[in-house]
């Protein structure tokens, strides 16, 4: 083993996620009501499905599923991931967060 510190030591691991059949008028109650989050991985059991972002609820109808308006191709992380390795991807992708899965 490198020493090296992983992204499995530094991940969030209690996470607020959303279903893909809530509406997008629910997400974004949470959304306002949480502390600061501006986005929530979409998932389905176990999996995630996707991520939704405060951008992607902004002109949706509020009717609409979660599922409609989620970002599905997601850059992942895994938690043996380096964590030098995750802020690379993060910095040469420009993305805000890295699921770790």
């Amino acid at each position: 083993m490198s020493g090296k510190p992983t992204v499995g030591e530094y991940m969030t691991r209690e996470v607020e996620t959303v279903s893909p059949d809530e509406t997008v008028a629910t997400v974004a109650r949470r959304m306002a009501d949480s502390d600061g989050h501006n986005g929530f991985p979409v998932t389905q059991g176990r999996t995630v499905e996707g991520f939704v972002s405060a951008g992607d609820l902004l002109l949706a109808d509020e009717d609409a599923p979660v599922f409609t308006v989620m970002t599905e191709d997601l850059i992942v992380a895994h938690p043996d991931m380096k964590v030098t390795d995750a802020a690379r991807v993060i910095l040469r992708s420009g993305i805000q967060r890295l699921p770790v899965v």
